[in-house]
């Protein structure tokens, strides 16, 4: 299983795909909670929903660094190596986001947001 994660071709891409998702669920949830009840998405909520949303990124590009790269020269091992690092450079700006995303929640009231 592990092996044809590494082979496929969507894995060194994980990292953009699983950390924009990740950063557009912690947005959307925490904007959804403070929108519904500014009470209940206090702190802790932001930081439990923050983390969790931080392990996906982080998961993300976890499987871009660890994609496979072919041995054979050529355009599709450039292909593949320029795909894992936009992967793992995307899953770090998302996780940088989500992280200012937490702080915020920790600093400002949730009913002053």
């Amino acid at each position: 299983m592990i092996q044809r994660l590494k082979t496929s071709p969507f894995a060194p891409w994980a990292g953009l795909y699983l950390g924009a998702a990740a950063w557009f669920l912690h947005h959307q949830t925490g904007s959804d909670t403070n929108f519904w009840d500014c009470r209940a998405a206090g702190g802790a909520f932001t930081v439990g929903v923050g983390l969790v949303c931080a392990l996906l990124a982080v998961g993300g590009g976890l499987i871009s660094w660890a994609a496979a790269v072919p041995e054979a020269q050529g355009a599709g091992r450039q292909y593949r190596e320029f795909a894992r690092w936009v992967g793992m450079a995307g899953a770090a700006i998302f996780l940088l986001s989500i992280g200012f995303q937490i702080l915020a929640g920790v600093f400002v009231p949730a009913c002053w947001r």
